[in-house]
């Protein structure tokens, strides 16, 4: 959780858990953004270990902001540019590429690159995914009742009756 990452100090180098400093206005809107990630924090959390330049060396909290906040404009977008083309993602696809990432503990991000490449196979994944089972559905549907035809001269016959009972 958030309250259990350490911040270092700038001026001694001490490296401290996050509660026991006064909260600059960074850290604050680090807090806010974590709660509109929702049940997907403790991943977006650890996706943030990724952009550490090393494992000894934690991020500042104004880093912290901007990747947040560039993973909040690609869900709200719904989507992102890569390669000056637009790819049109999932949320949940996005979620998804953002715990693969996070499981991976690489570190030296210098963008979401990588992440966004990862979303791009995940969305794809879940599309075909989605159609596969949308078509399973349509066949279903297409299945012939035995006793189909049966019904249906039945049902003429009823409608048959209605009509010539009107006239």
């Amino acid at each position: 959780m958030i309250l259990d990452t350490k911040l270092t100090c700038p001026k001694c180098g001490c490296e401290s858990p996050f509660k026991t400093f006064q909260a600059p206005e960074e850290i604050m809107e680090v807090s806010r953004l974590a709660a509109k990630f929702g049940h997907n924090w403790p991943w977006a959390e650890e996706y943030l270990h990724c952009f550490r330049s090393s494992l000894d060396r934690p991020l500042k909290p104004a880093r912290m902001k901007i990747i947040l906040e560039e993973l909040l404009r690609f869900v709200d977008q719904v989507g992102f540019n890569i390669d000056k083309h637009w790819y049109s993602i999932r949320p949940d696809a996005l979620f998804a590429a953002v715990r693969y990432v996070a499981q991976l503990n690489k570190t030296g991000f210098k963008n979401h690159n990588y992440l966004k490449k990862v979303a791009i196979d995940f969305n794809l994944k879940m599309i075909q995914k989605d159609e596969k089972e949308q078509d399973g559905r349509a066949q279903e549907a297409l299945k012939r009742d035995p006793r189909g035809p049966a019904k249906l001269k039945e049902l003429m016959g009823r409608l048959g009756n209605t009509i010539s009972s009107k006239q």
